[in-house]
C-alpha cells in the first residue's frame, strides 16, 4: 500500500489526539484494535458499472452510506415501504454489480422506525452506524439520535441514545446525526428544529458517544437562504471537509472548515459551499426544481470516506417522482466520481 492510499483510507484520529486536541494534522490517522484487518477497496472497475447502483422494487432506497470492510462493499441505507415505514436497510456486494438481497439493521421495537444512517470507524476499530428514530421516536415524541456498533454489518450492539441531553424535550427534532474523530475532539453534527431547522455541532467533554456533550452552537452556513441536512465530516485533499444537502433542493454541497481544526469554536466556520454537479441521467427523467417533484444527487455520501485509486467517489440518491413509498417516491442509488472535486463523471459518461 502506498503512503497517500494509507492516508486517503485512514478513517481515525488516536485517541489521544481527541482528548488532547494538541494534534494539528487534518487527516485521520488508521487506529484499529489489535489484530484487526486493514479493510483496502479493490480498483472500482468504473467502466463495467452501469447506474442506477442499486434499487429495490419494495423499497426507496435513500440517505445512502457506502464503505469497504471484510472483502466486501456494504451499503447502508433509508428502506422506506409503500406504507412509508422506514427502516435501515443492507446490501452487500464484491463488485458493486451484483449486490445481496436487502437486510435490515435490526429494528429497535421502542422507536418508530430508523432512517439516516451515517457511517464512521471510531478509534477502537469498530464500525460506528449513527441514525435517528424516524417518522418518531415514541408516539407523541419527535425524532431522536442514536448510534449501534458493529465489526461485520451483520451483527450489530444494542442502540444507544445520541446527544439526547442537548435538546431533551419530547418536541425537540434531532434527525441526520454524524460525528468525526477530529484535532478538536469528538464532534457531533445534526439537524435541529422542526418548523424552524438549524444545522447544529455539539462536542463530546469525554470524547466518549455517551457524552456528556456540549452544544458548540450554529455554523456560519446558508444556502439558499436556508439550513442543510445529511452531513459527513471528512479529510480530503489535506483539508477537513463538510459534505452536505442544501435544505432547499437538496443539493449536494461541499464546505472547507475555514479555521485551526485544533479548536472546537473554528468548526463553525466554513468557507461559502460548492455545489457538486453532477450530471443527470436519461434513467431519471424527473424535471423541475429538486426536492419537489423528483430528487436528483440528493443525500450524497463519499464513498468509504476516502479517495479509491485517484479518484473520490460519491453514491447518492435519485428518484424521478415523489409519489410513492410515503412521498419518497421509487428512489435508487447511483455514483458519480471525481479527480479534483469540481468535475464529475457518472459510469459511462
Amino acid at each position: 500500500m502506498t503512503r497517500g492510499l494509507a492516508l486517503a483510507l485512514a478513517l481515525v484520529l488516536v485517541t489521544a489526539a481527541c482528548s488532547s486536541g494538541h494534534r494539528a494534522s487534518p487527516v485521520e490517522p488508521t487506529t484499529t484494535r489489535p489484530g484487526a484487518p486493514v479493510d483496502t477497496p479493490p480498483p472500482i472497475a468504473w467502466s463495467a458499472l452501469q447506474n442506477p447502483l442499486l434499487t429495490s422494487r419494495a423499497h426507496a432506497v435513500k440517505d445512502p452510506a457506502l464503505v469497504f470492510s471484510g472483502g466486501a462493499w456494504h451499503a447502508l441505507f433509508s428502506a422506506v415501504d409503500r406504507e412509508g415505514d422506514w427502516r435501515i436497510g443492507i446490501a452487500r456486494s464484491r463488485d458493486l454489480r451484483h449486490w445481496s438481497a436487502i437486510s435490515m439493521m435490526p429494528h429497535d421495537p421502542a422507536v418508530g422506525g430508523e432512517a439516516s444512517p451515517d457511517v464512521v470507524r471510531a478509534p477502537d476499530g469498530h464500525f460506528v452506524v449513527t441514525y435517528q428514530s424516524f417518522v418518531e421516536d415514541r408516539p407523541g415524541v419527535a425524532p431522536k439520535l442514536y448510534y449501534r456498533t458493529t465489526d461485520d454489518f451483520t451483527t450489530f450492539s444494542a442502540p444507544r441514545p445520541l446527544g439526547h441531553e442537548l435538546h431533551p424535550a419530547n418536541s425537540d427534532r434531532m434527525i441526520d446525526a454524524a460525528v468525526a474523530w477530529t484535532p478538536a475532539g469528538l464532534i457531533l453534527g445534526y439537524k435541529y428544529g422542526r418548523d424552524e431547522q438549524h444545522f447544529e455541532l455539539a462536542r463530546s467533554e469525554s470524547g466518549s458517544l455517551d457524552g456528556p456533550w456540549k452544544l458548540l452552537g450554529r455554523p456560519d452556513i446558508r444556502v439558499y437562504g436556508d439550513t442543510i441536512e445529511n452531513y459527513q465530516f471528512l479529510p480530503l485533499q489535506g483539508r477537513w471537509r463538510l459534505l452536505a444537502t442544501s435544505n432547499t433542493l437538496n443539493r449536494p454541497f461541499l464546505f472547507t472548515l475555514a479555521g485551526d481544526p485544533q479548536s472546537p469554536d473554528a468548526w463553525l466556520h466554513w468557507s461559502e459551499g460548492r455545489e457538486l454537479h453532477i450530471p443527470q441521467e436519461p434513467w431519471n427523467p424527473g424535471t423541475g426544481p429538486t426536492g419537489v417533484g423528483y430528487e436528483h444527487a440528493n443525500c450524497a455520501y463519499v464513498v468509504n470516506r476516502g479517495p479509491i485509486g485517484g479518484n473520490t467517489y460519491l453514491v447518492y440518491s435519485d428518484s424521478p417522482n415523489k409519489t410513492t413509498f410515503g412521498g419518497e417516491g421509487p428512489a435508487v442509488l447511483a455514483p458519480s466520481r471525481s479527480t479534483n472535486l469540481v468535475s464529475w463523471s457518472v459510469p459511462g459518461g
